[in-house]
């Protein structure tokens, strides 16, 4: 009989939504962890009535194909929406919360950006593309929208949400949806104009919705975990590797196999020739991608102890207001029931590219950093009754410029390997949805 067996190591979410579509598919899968739980950097806690995440803190559903993902895992019934207020974001300016343009009557009458700035975005359309085949995102947004723009909307973007800098980080690869409007219509603004008059060609578009799940985010691995016939927790694993009989995972607990395929979800830091398949140039390459420090600050407060109303999902803070944290979300504010009666929770972000000595210091220096600054900017008037301090060494991973050959890589590895599959969130977009998408795509392949 044919082998059809598959292996998945990593049982984060691009592992887990591989292995359940593959499994709906009538494949037998073994997933393996070097932990003792699923989920990776998906991690949420409930702790004397304060709810809170360690990784991700919401997902953002703009594909049908995530939400139905979510329904088939047996989760559907447990999203939250977030509170209507979370569409309110602010972005910090000469030390004060500016809330940021969502339209573009917003934008035309925001104080954030000056009437040049405002100009410069109409202008937009008469500029000429760079000439370089893999800008930065600084490089482009500077060029087409200006520098106000760069300074105190995409700066601030980058570093919540991929915590790095958008001098480092090629276009193409991290924000692939500009480059593909410039590339069609020549223009940002005319490209958008396009899609808001004709519709989105996408047929797996729907509404954006704002979500989390009851219990945090972390119940989707766990859902899945339960619901798949085999996973190995606690497995380091030493080597992947083909034979004869097929591929075999190697870990200090045995030998396992053989498999048809392997998906290997590992973080490519943990790369190594012994690992896996792949040679001394090509393993060169896969550690020059930067994976910045992060440190994760969850702080609870009585709300007569913040002068702010934290009516909106949260703020950022750009690099030029020269401040020591990226910015916070309003957790209790985002997502109900994350605090008890008359509190508020805070998620406060310090470090990544922009400042990673700062993200590796004690959670007491920490807590004394970010209270100065939240007392500075939301009027926080007194110690917090609830904190919790998480450090990540290596956060997330910068698709910086010259990017391609990191790919290259991966193609190489896979043409060379037939059966051997890499992914993660190094390949395809960082975000929850984009990991889901890319699993489950994988598994349509594979299957």
């Amino acid at each position: 009989m044919e082998n059809s067996r598959i292996a998945i190591v990593g049982a984060g979410i691009t592992g887990l939504s591989t292995a359940h579509q593959l499994k709906r598919n009538g494949a037998d899968v073994d997933v393996f962890d070097r932990k003792g739980e699923s989920g990776g950097s998906i991690k949420s806690y409930r702790k004397d009535g304060w709810q809170y995440e360690y990784g991700p803190n919401t997902l953002l559903l703009k594909e049908q194909s995530v939400e139905t993902f979510l329904h088939d895992i047996g989760v559907g019934h447990k999203i939250m929406l977030a509170n209507p207020e979370a569409s309110k974001r602010f972005i910090v300016k000469d030390g004060q919360l500016v809330e940021a343009p969502s339209s573009l009557g917003s934008f035309i009458k925001t104080p954030l950006f000056s009437t040049s700035a405002k100009a410069k975005l109409f202008l937009e359309p008469f500029k000429r593309r760079l000439k370089s085949d893999d800008p930065s995102v600084a490089e482009f947004v500077e060029k087409r929208l200006g520098k106000e723009i760069l300074d105190y909307a995409v700066n601030p973007f980058i570093a919540g949400i991929h915590a790095g800098n958008p001098d480092d980080l090629s276009l193409k690869h991290t924000f692939p949806f500009l480059a593909d409007l410039e590339e069609s219509s020549g223009s940002l603004f005319i490209g958008g104009l396009k899609k808001a008059l004709f519709g989105d060609k996408n047929p797996d578009k729907i509404s954006r919705k704002l979500i989390s799940i009851e219990g945090g985010l972390q119940q989707i691995p766990i859902t899945i975990s339960k619901q798949l016939d085999q996973v190995y927790y606690n497995h380091d694993i030493t080597s992947i590797k083909k034979s004869d009989g097929g591929w075999f995972i190697h870990s200090q607990m045995g030998k396992y196999g053989p498999y048809r395929d392997v998906v290997s979800t590992v973080p490519l830091y943990r790369w190594s020739q012994e690992l896996l398949p792949v040679q001394k140039n090509e393993l060169k390459t896969i550690h020059d991608v930067s994976y910045p420090p992060l440190s994760v600050m969850i702080l609870g407060f009585k709300k007569e102890d913040i002068e702010h109303p934290l009516d909106g999902f949260g703020f950022l803070v750009p690099e030029k207001e020269d401040r020591k944290i990226l910015g916070a979300l309003f957790s209790s504010t985002l997502i109900q029931g994350r605090a008890p009666e008359g509190s508020h929770l805070l998620t406060v972000f310090i470090g990544g590219g922009r400042q990673p000595e700062i993200a590796a210091e004690d959670s007491g220096r920490l807590l004394e950093i970010v209270k100065e600054e939240l007392a500075e900017l939301i009027g926080v008037t007194a110690e917090p009754v609830f904190k919790d301090h998480i450090f990540w060494p290596r956060s997330i991973p910068q698709y910086e410029q010259g990017y391609n050959s990191v790919l290259e890589v991966f193609e190489n590895i896979e043409s060379r390997n037939p059966g051997l599959h890499i992914a993660g969130n190094y390949r395809g977009g960082i975000s929850l949805p984009d990991c889901i998408k890319n699993g489950l795509a994988l598994a349509g392949k594979l299957s």
